[in-house]
């Protein structure tokens, strides 16, 4: 990490003040090595696993002293854990079988238990301190169910035999509140328990939020039990926030908001139970507040971290936050005592990122012809915006990214899987925009269905709109516009050049369909869902529409340079799409740089097939749109791939 940050420095001060300082590819795809950071009950300390280091070794920071790092070895791979409101850890550790165990600074204490096969740690309270829930599958299967435990003692009480929900929701008092498992309609249910039976509250059918996990949950329970608060669109557009009574299913509207989804994670939730602040995402959160305390405290602390605070987790007592500030970077971490009002920072979750500078970034909404808002992103590199507008000095040369799915919205703003190729291209002198489309999760089921049927209709528009957006808003040089995007992403891009050839100077398209035709005749697309939503290829008009945005049909009209890459192992766009399109290029004397890498799958899993592709994709775009480029060096060594088009291009850059 030393070594790396050096490098980081060096490459910076030896480069003209005139230019964006280069940060090494390297440094953007580190692995984040801190993972599962969780504030402990008492707001004490911050808990976290490092990937870096032995699975049984957990590491925290004392809030009161942050700047020294301590840890517990639990003797074996954390399977799961939590800290306890006694100021211990309660941990599942496998070591020769699964074995259950305190942790405290000076001492391990097992928790005896029936032998068993799996352990998972449903709830723990603070009015009951020394108990949690757990649900256990014994290796005797006459002891499966759902246990009440005594941590201190070892004492078990069985409160269910074993039950058929994903999740499971309790009471303070430790006490079946509520639940969520799918239904017989591909959605999910939502059941409370009246302490007889589980009955259905809220019956939500499939919608394609479910591709990330889906939009209708569980957010808290109230202490008492008395009330579950939960996320739901049955009948709406939009995901609301509900009151649901546990006794009776009476619903209450509490929150909605009329942009986009309600989301039932990255609430607040406070000492009673009851949320706090509910979140929906716009590109940048959107914060629905029901109490004032909280929102004047979050708002202080917000102004702190120049509007970029996001919630991550509470004491116990509510008033200790932890709170990170997300600005498309690394994320920093920081504690914020709620009495006092003082932010304390804690760590940056990429650590050899710290002291480089990153990209400016502002949220923007722009209006397509048709009428409809659009929530995007625009990346700026350091010092192109110097006023603080939002705008660089001059147009810059501008690349659109489009995410893939097409049906997965909301992740993308803020996961540094997505966000480091922004930053990196930032560094290199880029203006990002990270753009949405119809067709997307997050903003109501109606934006969904205007995506239907309009690969390359309405939702290329919205693309091109945005081009257009940035370019009249001074973002963006018209000479100099690339696109790039990876599944549904690279399908945009291709389209984009074979539609709209006059509008991108380049295109980059990862792993995407390019025969709609054929990619809906797979064994992926073989349902209902993209029948309906993308075309249906055992119709006649389906498989003429299909036909009419397949830009594998329309080799002819690309005017500018594409570079394609993608993987043999894709379950999902097989790598015939990509060969049939590189291949009709080249036959026409397109310019096209085609590769592929025989190991990997969709959405490239190895860093060092990250690092060369873009050792190549920085040349590229270097070529044809002008940015700066780190040096190849040793960037082709990184990864396993094989060139089928524009080998000598690669090997002289």
């Amino acid at each position: 990490m030393r070594l790396l940050l050096l490098h980081i420095l060096l490459s910076i001060v030896t480069l003209t003040a005139a230019q964006p300082p280069l940060i090494p590819r390297q440094a953007f795809f580190q692995e984040k090595d801190q993972y599962n950071i969780r504030l402990s009950p008492d707001g004490q300390r911050v808990y976290y696993q490092r990937r870096s280091v032995q699975e049984g070794r957990l590491f925290y920071i004392e809030t009161q002293r942050p700047g020294r790092e301590l840890h517990l070895d639990a003797g074996g791979a954390l399977l799961d854990w939590q800290p306890t409101h006694t100021g211990g850890l309660l941990a599942v550790v496998q070591r020769k079988s699964q074995q259950l165990a305190y942790l405290t600074d000076s001492d391990q204490q097992a928790i005896t238990l029936f032998p068993f096969q799996q352990l998972r740690i449903e709830a723990l309270s603070p009015r009951r301190p020394r108990e949690f829930v757990a649900s256990i599958t014994a290796e005797a299967d006459s002891l499966n169910g759902i246990y009440r435990i005594n941590f201190n003692t070892g004492a078990m009480e069985k409160i269910s035999g074993p039950l058929i929900f994903q999740k499971l929701y309790f009471s303070q008092k430790l006490d079946f509140c509520a639940a969520r498992m799918q239904n017989d309609i591909n959605g999910y249910s939502i059941y409370r328990f009246d302490g007889r039976e589980w009955n259905e509250a809220l019956r939500c059918p499939f919608d394609e939020s479910q591709f990330i996990g889906g939009f209708q949950d569980v957010v808290s329970v109230s202490a008492d039990g008395r009330y579950f608060y939960a996320t739901d669109n049955t009948g709406r557009d939009k995901t609301v926030l509900l009151s649901v009574e546990v006794a009776t299913g009476q619903q209450k509207l509490l929150v909605a908001d009329s942009k986009a989804d309600i989301l039932p994670f990255g609430a607040m939730v406070g000492p009673d139970g009851r949320p706090q602040m509910v979140l929906s995402v716009f590109a940048d959160a959107r914060r629905h507040f029901l109490d004032a305390r909280a929102q004047a405290d979050f708002d202080y602390a917000n102004r702190l971290l120049n509007s970029q605070a996001s919630f991550a987790d509470a004491s116990a007592d509510g008033n200790t936050w932890l709170l990170r500030r997300l600005d498309g970077g690394p994320m920093t971490y920081y504690l914020y005592t709620r009495g006092d009002r003082k932010l304390t920072r804690l760590f940056s979750d990429i650590p050899g990122l710290s002291a480089a500078p990153m990209a400016s970034r502002r949220a923007s909404d722009v209006v397509t012809r048709d009428g409809y808002n659009l929530p995007v992103h625009v990346y700026l590199p350091p010092g192109a915006d110097a006023d603080g507008d939002g705008l660089p000095e001059k147009p810059l040369p501008t690349i659109l990214y489009v995410h893939g799915g097409p049906w997965v919205g909301v992740v993308h703003w803020n996961n540094w899987f997505h966000t480091r190729n922004f930053e990196l291209l930032a560094n290199r002198g880029y203006a990002v925009i990270n753009t949405e489309f119809r067709g997307t999760t997050g903003l109501g089921k109606q934006f969904t269905d205007l995506g239907d049927r309009q690969w390359g209709g309405n939702m290329l528009n919205d693309v091109l709109d945005i081009a257009d957006w940035a370019v009249e808003s001074g973002i963006g040089d018209r000479e100099k516009l690339g696109i790039w995007g990876w599944s549904y992403g690279g399908y945009a891009a291709a389209a984009a050049l074979a539609f709209a050839p006059d509008t991108f100077a380049c295109g980059i398209a990862m792993y995407g369909p390019a025969d709609l035709d054929a990619f809906l005749r797979i064994p992926f697309t073989d349902n209902n869902i993209w029948r309906t939503r993308v075309g249906d290829p055992n119709t006649p008009e389906g498989q003429q529409l299909l036909r009419s945005y397949s830009p594998t049909n329309y080799v002819s009209q690309f005017k500018s340079p594409i570079l394609l890459t993608t993987g043999s192992k894709d379950g999902r766009v097989p790598q015939q799409q990509v060969d049939a399109l590189a291949r009709a290029l080249h036959d026409a004397q397109k310019e096209v740089v085609y590769f592929y890498y025989p190991d990997e799958v969709h959405d490239y899993r190895d860093p060092g097939s990250w690092l060369s592709f873009w050792a190549i994709a920085e040349q590229f775009l270097h070529r044809y749109l002008g940015g700066q480029a780190e040096p190849v060096r040793d960037g082709l060594k990184k990864g396993n791939f094989k060139v089928v088009y524009g080998e000598d291009w690669i090997n002289n850059n």
